[in-house]
C-alpha cells in the first residue's frame, strides 16, 4: 500500500482503514472535516484555530494527515498525561495503520527525568533519601530501575514519588546541573532525550518545552528543537496564559538574598570605597527598603502608583548590580560563577527596565511593571502588556504550519476571545460540535432553592444536595470547587455521609493515584479544585454525576487576574465584559466537560450558582455549554440517575 497515494478519508471514512483493523472506530463527519482542515493547513502552511468538540476524535483527525503529508513536526500538549498518550499509544497505533514507521521522540523538562548525579548523593544520605521512608524493597526496586530505565523518565518509575520534595531532590535544573563537567554525563536522561529529539522526524513535548526553546534562540542560546514543517498545538486553550507567565520576566526576593550573602562580591564590589557607606550596604539598604514597605491590600503596586522612594531604591539596585558586572568582567570565575553571573545580568536587567518605565504603552511587545509583595516575598515582575504578541514572534520565527485545537476554545460559538488573545489576524477556524446525543444522555441541573452563593450557609446547602444525590446515583461523582475553602468546608460536612463509598480528596494523595483509586473503587466520590476541572478521562458508570459549586469566576484578588484586570483598565476596555467572563465560561466548559466522555456514557451536571439563571451574563454561560437537558426539579434529576444507572448495569 502506497501511503502517499491515500487519501485522508481513506483511513477514517466509514469504510475506510481503520474501520477495518479498530474494534472501537466509529465513523464521526466532523472528524473527516477536521482532517481536511488540517491537511489543507498542512501543505498551505498556514495556521488554523479548531475546537472540537469531546467525540469528534481530533488526535487521529490531525495525526493521519501529518504523518501522511512526510512533514517533519511538532506535536506539544498542554499535559504531561496526553504528551505521554500520544507518543506510547496513539502515534505507535496510527504509524503501524498506515505501515509509516518515523523517528519519533519524546521531550519533557528537567523535572521529570531522574539525575543520577542527585540520585547518588540522595542515597547516601539515608535520612533524606527517596525510598527510606518506606521497606528495602522499596529502594531495590528503586536502585533497579534507575540501572535498567532507557529513558530516565519517571512517569515510567514503578515507585511512587508524589512528594515534590522527594523529586526535587533527585532531578536537576539549570542551576544545579553539572553540564559536562557530571560523572554520569555520558547517561544523562535529559541530555539523551533533547538528542533524539533533534534527529527525529515526530517529536511530541508540552507547550512550557516550546516557549523554552523560543526564549533560548531569543537570547542567543542553542535550541531544545530542530527546525519543522509543521506545529500541532493540542490542548490550546492553555497558551495564552501560559504565553503570559513563560514571556514575563521577574526577579524575586530570594534571588536578591542570594546576591547579597555572597561576601565574596560584597569585597569586590568596596574595594577602593572611602569611608562612609560602602556600596554593598546601599544595596543592602535599598533591599531591605523594598522588602518592608506596604503596599495596600493588594500586595501589587503597578508603575505610575510607586513612591519616589521604590523607584529611587530599584535604581540603586539597578546600578550596583551594573557597577559589581563591571568589576566581574576581569574577575576570572568557574562553571557554576559564570551562571550566577549570567543570573546578576538578568535580574540588572530587569530592575533597569522596571526603573525607567514610568507610563507603560499599550503597543506590541510593551512591558508592563508591577511591584508584589505576597506570601512567598517581594518580587519585581515585567509583564508583556500583549502576550499575544509573544505568541505572534514565536510563530513568525518558523517557516511552518500552526494547527491549534481543542475542545474549548470558544465562547457562544465564537473564536475571537482566543483568536484576540493569540493576537492572530489571519487564520483560517473550525468548529466541530460533539456528536454525542447529549439531549438524551445527560441533564444539567440549575436548583433554584440554593442560598446565594455568598450565603454564610450555602456550602453547607451545596453539600447536603450532594449527599441527596449521591444516594440515588449509582455511579460516582465528582465534586468541583472553585476554592481549597469551599472544598475543605464540604469535604468535613460530608466525610462519613456517602456510606461505603470511598471518599477521595485532593491533596491527600497526587492526581494520579486519586484518579487511579476513583476508577478502580467505582462507585466513589472525588473533592477536587482546579487540577480536577480538565484533563481528567473517566469512562462509564464511574462517573455519572459532576457538581460545580459555583461559577469560576478568578478571584480578583489574585495576582495575574488583579494584574490582567488593571491593565484592561488602562486600555479602556472592560475587565468583566473581555476577560473575566471569557475565561470563566472557558473554565466551566472544561468542568462540565469531564461528564460525556464516550458514546455511552451518561449523568447530570449541576452547577449549583443561582447566577446561572438569574444574571443576565447566565446566557452566555449556557449558549456555550452542551446542548444537555436542562431541569430544575431534583426528583427529575435522581429519577434520571437511578434509570440510567439500571441500563447501564444491563
Amino acid at each position: 500500500m502506497v501511503v502517499a497515494s491515500m487519501h485522508w478519508s481513506d483511513y477514517l471514512g466509514r469504510t475506510g482503514l481503520l474501520s477495518t483493523v479498530l474494534d472501537d472506530f466509529q465513523f464521526r463527519d466532523a472528524q473527516n472535516q477536521l482532517a481536511e482542515a488540517v491537511a489543507r493547513a498542512l501543505k498551505e502552511k498556514s495556521i488554523l484555530v479548531a475546537e472540537a468538540g469531546t467525540g469528534v476524535g481530533k488526535t487521529y483527525a490531525y495525526l493521519i494527515p501529518t504523518l501522511a503529508s512526510g512533514h517533519r513536526s511538532v506535536i506539544s500538549t498542554g499535559t504531561i498525561a496526553l504528551q505521554d498518550q500520544l507518543y506510547e499509544r496513539d502515534i505507535p497505533r496510527i504509524s503501524r495503520i498506515m505501515g509509516k514507521p518515523m523517528r519519533t521522540a519524546l521531550l519533557k523538562g528537567r523535572a521529570n527525568y531522574i539525575c543520577l548525579q542527585r540520585y547518588e548523593m540522595d542515597r547516601l544520605q539515608p535520612g533524606f533519601a527517596p525510598i527510606e521512608r518506606g521497606s528495602d524493597e522499596r529502594r531495590r526496586r528503586m536502585d533497579s530501575w534507575v540501572e535498567e530505565t532507557a529513558t530516565g523518565d519517571l512517569s515510567e518509575c514503578p515507585v511512587e514519588l508524589d512528594d515534590p520534595l522527594e523529586r526535587n531532590r533527585i532531578t536537576s535544573t539549570t542551576e544545579n546541573c553539572s553540564g559536562r563537567r557530571c560523572p554520569f554525563y555520558e547517561r544523562c536522561f535529559v541530555v539523551d532525550a533533547r538528542r533524539q529529539a533533534l534527529e527525529a522526524d515526530l517529536i511530541v513535548t508540552n507547550h512550557h518545552l516550546l516557549f523554552s526553546d523560543w526564549l533560548l534562540r531569543q537570547d542567543g542560546f542553542s535550541q531544545l528543537l530542530p527546525e519543522v514543517d509543521a506545529f500541532i498545538l493540542d490542548e490550546a486553550h492553555l497558551l495564552p496564559d501560559l504565553a503570559t507567565r513563560m514571556l514575563t520576566e521577574t526577579v524575586t526576593q530570594i534571588e536578591l538574598e542570594r546576591v547579597l550573602a555572597n561576601r565574596s562580591w560584597s569585597g569586590l564590589l568596596n574595594a577602593g570605597s572611602q569611608s562612609g557607606v560602602t556600596p554593598w550596604e546601599r544595596l543592602e539598604e535599598a533591599f531591605a527598603f523594598l522588602v518592608s514597605h506596604a503596599s495596600g491590600p493588594a500586595g501589587i503596586l503597578a508603575c505610575e502608583e510607586w513612591p519616589t522612594r521604590i523607584r529611587e531604591n530599584l535604581e540603586v539596585l539597578a546600578s550596583g548590580f551594573e557597577a559589581l558586572l563591571k568589576r566581574l568582567e576581569s574577575d576570572p570565575e568557574d562553571d557554576s560563577g559564570r551562571l550566577a553571573q549570567r543570573n546578576l545580568v538578568r535580574m540588572q536587567s530587569v530592575l533597569t527596565r522596571a526603573a525607567a518605565i514610568r507610563h507603560p504603552e499599550n503597543t506590541p511587545g510593551s512591558q508592563w511593571p508591577w511591584l508584589e509583595w505576597l506570601p512567598g516575598g517581594f518580587m519585581v515582575r515585567l509583564e508583556p502588556a500583549d502576550p499575544g504578541y509573544g505568541l505572534r514572534e514565536l510563530m513568525q520565527s518558523h517557516d511552518a504550519a500552526w494547527i491549534m485545537t481543542s475542545g474549548s476554545l470558544g465562547i457562544s460559538g465564537d473564536l475571537s476571545y482566543f483568536r484576540e488573545r493569540m493576537a492572530l489576524t489571519e487564520c483560517s477556524e473550525i468548529i466541530l460540535p460533539s456528536p454525542f446525543d447529549y439531549p438524551s444522555q445527560a441533564l444539567l441541573y440549575m436548583p433554584e432553592t440554593l442560598p446565594d452563593v455568598d450565603d454564610p450557609d450555602y456550602v453547607n446547602a451545596f453539600t447536603a444536595l450532594a449527599v441527596r444525590l449521591i444516594a440515588s446515583n449509582p455511579g460516582g461523582t465528582f465534586l468541583l470547587f472553585t476554592s481549597h475553602r469551599s472544598l475543605a468546608r464540604a469535604h468535613a460536612l460530608i466525610d462519613g455521609a456517602v456510606g461505603s463509598r470511598p471518599l477521595l480528596v485532593q491533596g491527600l494523595a497526587s492526581k494520579y493515584r486519586l484518579l487511579e483509586r476513583f476508577q478502580m473503587e467505582a462507585p466513589a466520590v472525588l473533592l477536587g479544585t482546579h487540577s480536577f476541572w480538565e484533563g481528567v478521562d473517566v469512562k462509564g458508570l464511574a462517573l455519572s454525576l459532576v457538581m460545580i459549586d459555583r461559577l469560576p469566576f478568578a478571584a480578583p484578588s489574585d495576582p495575574l487576574v488583579y494584574r490582567r484586570i488593571e491593565a484592561l483598565k488602562r486600555m479602556g476596555r472592560d475587565p468583566f465584559r473581555d476577560y473575566q467572563l471569557p475565561k470563566a465560561v472557558l473554565t466551566l466548559r472544561q468542568g462540565a466537560g469531564r461528564l460525556v466522555r464516550h458514546e455511552a456514557d451518561f449523568g447530570v451536571v449541576v452547577v449549583g450558582d443561582r447566577r446561572l439563571i438569574e444574571r443576565g451574563y447566565g446566557s452566555v454561560f449556557l449558549s456555550s455549554l452542551p446542548p444537555m437537558t436542562r431541569v430544575h426539579d431534583e426528583h427529575a434529576v435522581a429519577d434520571f440517575l437511578e434509570n440510567h444507572g439500571q441500563m447501564a448495569r444491563h
